[in-house]
């Protein structure tokens, strides 16, 4: 059982937390939180705000539609889960922009008895009225489900997602989730309804499962790297149809692509407990590492070579 306080470990939880893919930085913006004097926030904002340093979160966030939550580089947002179990719900607007050495980070604080767990938050919920929402580089953990997102517009890139029970949940929603690390969660990538997000360039690895597709979504999953999840890599249920292209998909414990998707110019090998330079070239609808997928064009002997590779810009 949680002790009800653990205020004599939020700075140094927050120290590190900090210390995990964050340089420290000036800002000109007001109040900055610290580690021994963190911002504390909960309830519904009462106008748009600017987010900055150490934010100790000790309850629900709401985002009203019409506001914005602003969340600069360098950022920690600390949930505390002996206040309960937290979500950041946004109607209006997210902006949490990192730098590649300045990520802002959310995650749990723990308590004085246990550490940092997934569940000890739920996550952030963008809602369908979330316009043009932008999270990158930013690193999330510990929650149930890190980002829900009910929104075509939105954006998730370059982030780092770990120790969630699961990573993103698109519903009915197809936003755009590009050049992400999503590693040890329960399931990196799930899409319900009518789904169709734009999965590119993300390095899916050591999940259980790596993207499940549900209930006739259609998500494009171009040029990941797929690797070492404990079960499938991809798997769909429902007529889910997912178009799957120029994909690495290595190493798997269960299926390459289980029960639906249309594959093609994929390098598929040692998934299903094949041998680890065991290549997959069929073009049938089964496979000795794939199950009952719609369409198999041009298998790849090679891998893909920027597949998980981040584009320059």
């Amino acid at each position: 059982m949680r002790r009800q306080n653990n205020s004599l470990l939020i700075p140094l939880i927050f120290s590190v937390l900090a210390g995990i893919g964050c340089q420290a930085g000036t800002l000109n913006i007001g109040d900055v939180g610290t580690s021994e004097n963190p911002l504390e926030k909960s309830g519904e904002l009462a106008q748009s705000e600017i987010w900055a340093g150490k934010i100790l979160i000790t309850g629900d966030i709401i985002v009203p539609e019409g506001m914005t939550l602003t969340i600069r580089s360098d950022s920690v947002v600390g949930f505390d889960p002996t206040t309960g179990v937290h979500q950041l719900v946004v109607h209006g607007v997210l902006y949490a922009e990192g730098e590649p050495k300045r990520l802002i980070t959310f995650g749990s604080l723990g308590s004085d008895a246990e550490g940092p767990e997934a569940g000890d938050w739920v996550g952030i919920r963008l809602e369908t009225t979330s316009l043009n929402s932008r999270l990158a580089y930013c690193r999330i953990q510990h929650a149930d489900t890190a980002i829900s997102c009910g929104s075509d517009t939105v954006q998730i890139e370059r982030c780092l997602l770990s120790d969630n029970k699961l990573s993103i949940f698109c519903d009915n929603a197809s936003p755009l989730i590009n050049e992400n690390e999503i590693n040890k969660n329960g399931t990196a990538i799930k899409c319900l309804k009518g789904a169709s997000p734009e999965i590119t360039r993300n390095v899916i690895q050591a999940n259980e499962f790596g993207i499940v597709c549900d209930d006739d979504s259609r998500p494009m999953i171009d040029h990941n790297e797929l690797s070492s999840n404990y079960q499938h890599a991809i798997v769909c249920y429902a007529s889910a149809s997912p178009e799957i292209t120029f994909n690495n998909i290595v190493s798997n414990g269960g299926w390459a692509v289980y029960d639906g998707g249309r594959l093609r110019e994929n390098f598929i090998r040692g998934n299903k407990e094949q041998g680890p330079e065991v290549v997959d070239r069929g073009t049938g609808r089964d496979g000795g590492q794939f199950y009952g997928v719609d369409e198999v064009l041009d298998p790849r002997a090679a891998p893909v070579p920027d597949a998980g590779v981040p584009q320059e810009r």
